[in-house]
């Protein structure tokens, strides 16, 4: 009988370690459920309880900031980057960051006349191509884009600084650009996204077979960058070693990965701030941001890759023409009064973070407007983020057969059914 008792006793004990140590672990889920249940509470009735608007990143990653913002006129709004937090009361306005949306995930139903929604988006359409819809862009209310007609906009946003356009730090002079041809060819590309809407591998390809060209990273690879900079080369663009070796071409291939109106990337900054000369295509707006008249070669102007090999032989051989395109860097001239006004007025739309705090600022106070019976509803068009079908740089034609013409289209056939969902809920 002691026995069994004994064992029956052990067995207990065993048993009641057992039950005290998942006892243990449930208390604990519960206690950190508890806490985290009360801070949601808390965090709600506290940003629900303040007399700040409310204006919510519903997208994840971008800004990835929670404050009050504090804009002119002494008006406040209470800003969080909480992506879907569908807990919060309350709320004045949605922002969306254009690379991050997602159309099956939105905060509806819309209630245009009652909340505000604005769309921040830097990039071409490559990436949220239902974008391209006006039917979607008429969803928001205002935007932050690189179109000079957008709300808040910075066509410069890839101009690192104002000086860069003159500063003669990384500028080869013609004379040893010269020298240095027994070595190099007179064009450098740079690529390694080989599929875009522009073809543009295929107008190199073409202008290959007319002038030389040193072709680096994985389009059309025809020469190898030099050791130091092999690794992870891409994310060191901007540095300096890598400037002084773009420096040294006389020119730089620079060709958009997508047509649209203000889109001027650091394609074609970087070959400025070198002192190369941009062979251009993209923007069609780009002459109202060249720095002087003949500040880059543009396709437009020699439509196809013979005419092209024509001009650049003409320059190779003609430096009084050539440095036509570098007045910039030679003379230190800038005679484009729009690119000089336009920076002059908004210095800071080359940061990021202020260009962020300037959208968040027109929303708070278009909220106070509404609030206080003073605003009508906006809309944002098309004007505002205005890409047409890819163009090939080869033709400078759509090309029917351009994976990216059905893609564009599919996109926005998907858009519009999105846009009569949204609007049919409304």
């Amino acid at each position: 009988m002691f026995y069994v008792m004994t064992v029956m006793f052990c067995g207990c004990k065993k048993l009641l370690k057992i039950t005290l140590w998942n006892l243990f672990w449930i208390v604990s889920f519960l206690t950190l459920a508890t806490i985290y249940w009360n801070y949601n509470e808390n965090y709600s009735e506290v940003v629900n309880a303040s007399e700040n608007p409310l204006i919510i990143w519903w997208t994840d990653g971008f800004p990835g900031s929670a404050e009050t913002k504090y804009c002119s006129n002494n008006i406040k709004c209470d800003v969080f980057t909480i992506g879907n937090q569908t807990k919060l009361h309350n709320v004045a306005a949605y922002l969306f960051y254009g690379s991050s949306i997602n159309f099956d995930n939105l905060p509806l139903p819309r209630r245009p006349k009652d909340l505000i929604w604005g769309l921040y988006h830097e990039e071409s359409p490559r990436n949220t191509e239902e974008l391209l819809s006006e039917n979607v862009l008429q969803l928001f209310n205002f935007s932050a884009t690189y179109s000079r007609y957008s709300d808040v906009h910075f066509p410069l946003q890839y101009l690192n600084s104002f000086e860069d356009i003159t500063d003669t730090t990384y500028f080869v002079k013609t004379k040893d650009k010269d020298e240095l041809l027994n070595e190099i060819a007179p064009i450098m590309y740079l690529q390694s996204d080989c599929e875009t809407s522009t073809e543009r591998d295929l107008y190199v390809q073409e202008l290959m077979k007319f002038i030389k060209i040193d072709s680096y990273g994985a389009c059309l690879n025809n020469k190898h960058l030099p050791s130091k900079f092999k690794r992870d080369y891409l994310n060191n663009l901007n540095e300096e070693l890598f400037l002084k070796f773009i420096a040294r071409y006389k020119f730089v291939i620079s060709i958009e990965n997508g047509v649209c109106e203000d889109y001027i990337t650091e394609k074609f900054w970087r070959a400025i701030k070198v002192g190369s000369v941009p062979i251009y295509f993209g923007s069609p707006s780009i002459r109202d941001w060249l720095p002087n008249n003949k500040s880059a070669v543009l396709l437009e102007d020699y439509p196809s890759p013979k005419l092209m090999s024509e001009h650049l032989y003409k320059l190779l051989k003609n430096n009084n023409l050539y440095e036509e395109y570098l007045e910039h860097k030679i003379m230190q001239k800038i005679s484009n009064r729009k690119l000089v006004e336009e920076f002059r007025s908004n210095p800071t739309q080359i940061d990021t973070l202020k260009t962020t705090n300037k959208f968040e600022c027109l929303i708070c106070e278009n909220i106070h407007d509404k609030i206080n019976g003073k605003s009508a509803v906006n809309v944002v068009t098309k004007k505002h983020y205005n890409c047409p079908k890819p163009i090939s740089a080869l033709t400078l034609k759509v090309n029917p057969n351009n994976n990216w013409v059905f893609s564009r289209d599919f996109a926005i056939e998907k858009a519009n059914n999105i846009y009569n969902k949204i609007m049919n809920e409304h």
